[in-house]
């Protein structure tokens, strides 16, 4: 029997904080302030089962490189607390409750469902083959934006706020990957693992994830333009200060800085747009 602890370290349930307000924003924003809490709860399903299928792909795919990599000598697949066939059967039953999820909010969301799988099947094998996957995997969270409106509009959005939502949450997360490989660089180069930080070095790759994160910072003030509130307004002062706070704390020797940069930055920039959002709306 897996233990709970180890169950939410292999499908990485803290990472959620990144996803899943952004998920909700895409409902806020379909919902214009009048809240379907069932669909909601729907949605937080659909979100959380998406993801723990990607992750459990990732942890599969990823497993041959994972056992050789000090860093994660401690994960539940690779010390055996969870064998592979049962992480193949966790993966079908992530699976199959997303489906039934998104079976459940409406028709539309259910015959794109397959092509969100598709996304999250793809984007761990990415990892041979370009050192932009972090974009892909960005995009690929992303569209988490879009399933949250769709789950409560069901037609395809036109307003282009919804769009630029999806722009700024995409950029934000392929941007922060980049800097969260920085200490599996050399390991990525011996086994052929392509990175931002394995194809142009550190310096660079850093400067490229703050291009990438100047974009998302110019797409959530953009936003400014469709949603005029002060909430709004008030902020996007913490949001882009974090976006650049994670920059500005980064030392790539040292690992800590790192975490705090990925985590303790990035966890509450989702949060504090989904709460301007709610205010906005009220």
């Amino acid at each position: 029997m897996i233990s709970l602890r180890k169950f939410l370290e292999y499908v990485k349930f803290e990472h959620t904080v990144f996803d899943l307000p952004f998920v909700w924003s895409g409902a806020v924003i379909a919902s214009q302030g009048e809240y379907n809490l069932l669909s909601f709860l729907i949605i937080t399903v659909a979100a959380v089962s998406a993801r723990a299928t990607a992750m459990s792909v990732n942890r599969i795919l990823g497993k041959k490189y994972d056992v050789i990599n000090p860093r994660k000598k401690t994960w539940p697949l690779v010390t055996g607390v969870i064998k592979g066939s049962t992480a193949v059967q966790l993966t079908i039953v992530f699976a199959v409750i997303f489906e039934v999820s998104a079976y459940l909010l409406n028709r539309l969301v259910f015959l794109l469902s397959p092509i969100v799988l598709l996304l999250f099947l793809t984007d761990p094998l990415l990892k041979k083959y370009t050192p932009w996957r972090h974009l892909y995997m960005g995009f690929t969270i992303g569209v988490g934006v879009l399933g949250g409106y769709l789950a409560i509009m069901p037609v395809i959005p036109t307003s282009p706020e919804i769009y630029l939502v999806f722009l700024a949450s995409s950029l934000w997360i392929g941007g922060f990957d980049m800097i969260y490989v920085i200490p599996d660089i050399e390991f990525d180069r011996i086994n052929g693992l392509k990175t931002v930080m394995t194809r142009y070095g550190v310096k660079k790759g850093l400067a490229i994830s703050a291009v990438v994160h100047a974009v998302t910072a110019l797409a959530f003030l953009v936003l400014a333009l469709y949603i005029r509130s002060i909430w709004y307004y008030l902020m996007l002062v913490p949001i882009i200060g974090l976006i650049l706070f994670q920059h500005v704390i980064v030392k790539p020797g040292d690992e800590r800085s790192i975490r705090m940069s990925f985590l303790g930055a990035n966890a509450f920039i989702g949060f504090l747009f989904l709460i301007a959002l709610i205010l906005y709306y009220l």
